[in-house]
């Protein structure tokens, strides 16, 4: 048991690095490294027509890239559907080189000359840049110069800030991996696991903290796109949305951008929780924005739900617990029957809120709130603000002692 136990902490420990480092993914197959980053190229992507010709009026790139002569760079654009070949070239035997081009509109881009050694930059045909590079890795480091790199050295602080934090998290995880199965080490795999957690929310404030510090920038979308973060929440997307609007409204990300946001702005965790007034079983209405003031949770059940039957004794005993502390909980059914709704809400004894237009599986809240099976849950604060979704038994229990607790 407790071989199993450190082994799960190990495993939890190693899943964030599994995307925060937003590193490029390739297939390579055999060979060296060089070999296997050539492949990569040649064989998943595909030369833009034309942007190997010299322009006039276009971005210049000139970079050095320490101890790599003779080594091919790539200038790729980031999407949030993968990369795209802009352009490469071929370092000389000092490491330098040059990349021209002409872009339609600003870009995000990310320049990379092995497996994982890369830098991110956002060019125009204003661009006029000079890259230093070094390292390799997590530990690659540069330096920009030039004209034109006001956004690629927001770019660069973002970066340089998650790096420095997947460095200290890829830390934990080595020393979890080094410990034997003992009861001394279980519990320094508990503190570790702590640890790896506070950094992980120290991370997620910090990242946050300086995009929303970007009013006319593309670098927030970026945070999005890359997935960057393990939970976007909406007030985070909604700035990304309008500090995108404001530096480039009809650029092909912003188009992106709004789809995004027009789909998850009602929901999203952060955003107030769309209103809903229904019939309740004496035949009055009673609307969830009438409840503001106190902490409610949205409950999405039915009487013919055999989870969500199964649920109720535990609800009436989280309701029993914190209904005194301001808590209710607002029960939307997806019943078609009155008589089986009301018979069912007497069986369990629900004593908190209840609605429903019995429309069933058609049910108007059930389709504004996305619900696709039952039970389904949405945790409003006091304001009508969603904090959490999707939550049941001790993990929303928990989440109510947290609330409470503030």
């Amino acid at each position: 048991m407790l071989f199993n136990r450190l082994q799960l902490i190990i495993c939890i420990l190693a899943l964030v690095l599994i995307s925060p480092t937003i590193a490029s993914c390739n297939n390579a197959k055999a060979g060296n490294a060089s070999t296997r980053f050539e492949l990569w190229i040649n064989e998943l992507l595909t030369r833009r027509e034309g942007s190997l010709e010299k322009v006039k009026d276009g971005f210049t790139i000139q970079g050095n890239i320490k101890n790599k002569p003779n080594n091919l760079v790539v200038l790729l654009e980031v999407t949030s559907g993968g990369q795209q070949l802009i352009d490469s070239a071929r370092t000389d035997g000092s490491g330098n080189f040059t990349i021209t081009g002409n872009v339609t509109e600003s870009i995000i881009c990310q320049l990379q000359w092995d497996e994982n050694s890369l830098v991110y930059m956002i060019i125009d045909n204003k661009t006029q840049a000079k890259v230093e590079c070094s390292g390799s890795g997590l530990d690659v480091s540069y330096a920009l110069s030039g004209k034109g790199i006001e956004n690629s050295s927001e770019l660069k602080q973002l970066v340089d800030l998650n790096a420095s934090y997947i460095i200290k998290l890829q830390n934990i995880e080595n020393r979890a991996r080094g410990l034997t199965n003992t009861a001394e080490n279980y519990a320094i795999g508990q503190q570790l696991q702590k640890e790896y957690y506070q950094l992980l929310s120290e991370r997620k404030k910090d990242i946050t903290k300086l995009v929303l510090g970007m009013k006319k920038s593309p670098v927030p979308y970026f945070v999005l796109a890359t997935q960057m973060l393990e939970e976007i929440e909406f007030p985070l997307l909604e700035h990304a949305y309008l500090s995108l609007k404001a530096f480039s409204p009809s650029s092909k990300y912003m188009a992106e951008m709004t789809s995004r946001y027009e789909k998850e702005k009602l929901l999203a965790i952060g955003a107030v929780a769309p209103d809903i007034k229904l019939k309740q079983p004496d035949g009055t209405e009673l609307a969830l924005s009438s409840l503001r003031g106190k902490v409610v949770l949205i409950d999405f059940w039915a009487s013919w739900c055999g989870p969500c039957r199964r649920e109720n004794p535990f609800n009436r005993k989280m309701y029993a617990d914190f209904k005194d502390k301001g808590f209710e909980i607002f029960g939307v059914s997806l019943d078609s029957d009155a008589g089986r709704w009301k018979s069912a809400i007497a069986a369990d004894s629900l004593a908190w809120k209840h609605v429903s237009d019995l429309g069933g599986w058609q049910s108007a809240p059930a389709k504004m709130y996305q619900v696709s099976s039952i039970p389904a849950t949405y945790l409003l604060d006091k304001d009508g603000k969603i904090i959490a979704k999707g939550l049941r038994g001790e993990n929303l229990y928990a989440k109510l002692q947290e609330v409470f607790a503030k």
